[in-house]
């Protein structure tokens, strides 16, 4: 019996690599080139170049690779029959790419597991632009297709059978093989955005997009559950921004973390990020969060427009000048150990980010340089020269004192300008609020040390008047005797 079970499932092993090599040697018969071109033109109205296809399905890895890959913008049928076998000119490229890579390891499939070693797109372009009448480029790709009579039908009848169903979470039981991934993304890719609305172009360069090791098994979810990843990009402003939360910006982005896909006690789709993001390097002008800093009432009465700097161009450099360690579920982002060092201060940040409705709620930390904290200090003696003068009482004492008292509030233990401010809001529309130091009117502060000051001068002068009725009362004493 134990041989006759060996014979039959030798025999069914037989029959599937049999299969697997016939198959084989019809894709490298069939795909090559001239045919992917031309199914690919008339699924996308657009003229395709490809320059290589290489299948390899007999290796240990099977595996595709695609080379030196070119499409056009939206073309006409008559178009492309003019078309044919020319190439697609640089100025006309919606997307390329130098190589599309895809390895996998087929005979892991009879154990009922799906093993991807790479699928990674290298050095992809796209060029995405709007017009003026806010059409895409791609627009024509995302229309519906014109369906006979008969195709309506059949739609609809499914329509209606899948709404008659109960909607049900996508699950990690609904996974039929345990899931193994080596890569899968983009390396070193760019794209460039053009706004004809409002005249306005940004540029992603270096982008690397990967999730890579990835390992989800149904049947052992608490152990394999897992996503890595990591994001390398720089993202651009082309002159300045018509709109939104920065007038301009040139960032670089590195992240690197991990996703839980499942959730652990449901099973559902629901995933969990964490995350550490990092930016190198980068510069930016006109952050809102930064205007409403510089605008705070209480500060600008009390130093003067002292923060202005911070309207201005922001820049940063080095492995440790900025970063942030990021926590996400269901549409809520948690910011924790924020940092970010500039040339004139130090800022510290933690919170939550609402990535649904970009509502914020932050705590922001912020600490002047040396230089910055000497001009916050010329502010405030400007602001109290302009109060005694205000308030009448400029002879009576000492600018620099005064000074000197209204900046012990705003000055940490290390003698540096610190403020603590609360943020709230939105991305584009935040709001922040000093909250630390509390401070009061600059008048206030120079009434108090003025009064003090007039106080210990009437106590001198009735020092100095008592010792002078002394004096008189002991010349007057050997009279009396």
């Amino acid at each position: 019996m134990g041989k006759k079970l060996v014979k039959i499932f030798g025999g069914i092993l037989a029959v599937i690599v049999l299969l697997v090599i016939i198959a084989s040697v019809a894709l490298i018969l069939i795909v090559n080139k001239g045919m992917v071109e031309n199914q690919m033109e008339k699924a996308l109205s657009r003229r395709v170049q490809i320059e290589k296809i290489r299948v390899g399905i007999f290796s240990i890895v099977s595996g595709i690779e695609v080379k030196n890959v070119k499409i056009s913008n939206f073309k006409t049928e008559k178009q492309l029959a003019m078309l044919k076998g020319k190439p697609v000119p640089p100025g006309d490229i919606f997307v390329s790419m130098e190589a599309l890579r895809l390895k996998f390891r087929l005979m892991q499939l009879l154990r009922k597991k799906f093993e991807l070693t790479e699928l990674v797109m290298y050095a992809p372009f796209v060029n995405v632009t709007k017009s003026r009448d806010g059409v895409f480029n791609f627009d024509d790709l995302l229309r519906p297709k014109k369906l006979t009579k008969e195709e309506r039908e059949a739609l609809e009848k499914k329509k209606a059978a899948e709404a008659a169903k109960p909607k049900k979470p996508f699950t990690a039981d609904d996974l039929p093989v345990a899931v193994t991934v080596g890569e899968l993304g983009i390396k070193n890719g760019s794209v460039n955005y053009y706004d004809g609305k409002l005249d306005q172009r940004f540029k992603v360069y270096k982008l690397t997009a990967l999730v890579y090791d990835i390992r989800i098994d149904p049947k052992n979810l608490e152990k394999n559950d897992d996503v890595k990843v990591k994001i390398y990009m720089a993202i651009q402003s082309v002159g300045p921004v018509k709109t939104g939360s920065v007038k301009s910006f040139d960032i670089t982005f590195d992240v690197t973390g991990n996703v839980k896909p499942f959730d652990l006690k449901t099973r559902k789709l629901d995933p969990e990020a964490r995350l550490h993001a990092g930016s190198p390097e980068g510069q930016f002008t006109g952050l809102q969060i930064f205007n409403t800093m510089a605008a705070d009432t209480v500060l600008t009465k009390y130093i003067g427009d002292q923060l202005s700097f911070l309207k201005g161009k922001q820049e940063w450099k080095g492995s440790k000048a900025a970063s942030v360690d990021i926590w996400y579920k269901a549409d809520r982002a948690k910011l924790s150990n924020g940092n970010l060092s500039i040339k004139d201060a130090s800022l510290l940040f933690a919170g939550t980010v609402n990535t649904a409705t970009t509502a914020l709620d932050a705590d922001l930390d912020l600490e002047l340089s040396k230089a910055r904290n000497s001009a916050v200090m010329a502010g405030i003696r400007k602001q109290v020269e302009s109060g005694l003068k205000r308030l009448g009482v400029k002879k009576y004492a000492n600018p620099e004192k005064i000074a000197e008292t209204a900046s012990k509030p705003l000055v940490n233990d290390r003698g540096m300008i610190y403020m603590k401010f609360k943020v709230t809001g939105t991305m584009s529309k935040p709001d922040s609020k000093l909250v630390h130091p509390s401070l009061g009117s600059l008048d206030a502060v120079i009434k108090q040390v003025v009064g003090n000051v007039l106080i210990e001068a009437g106590k001198e002068e009735g020092k100095k008047a008592v010792e002078k009725e002394g004096k008189k009362l002991i010349k007057k004493l050997p009279k009396l005797f």
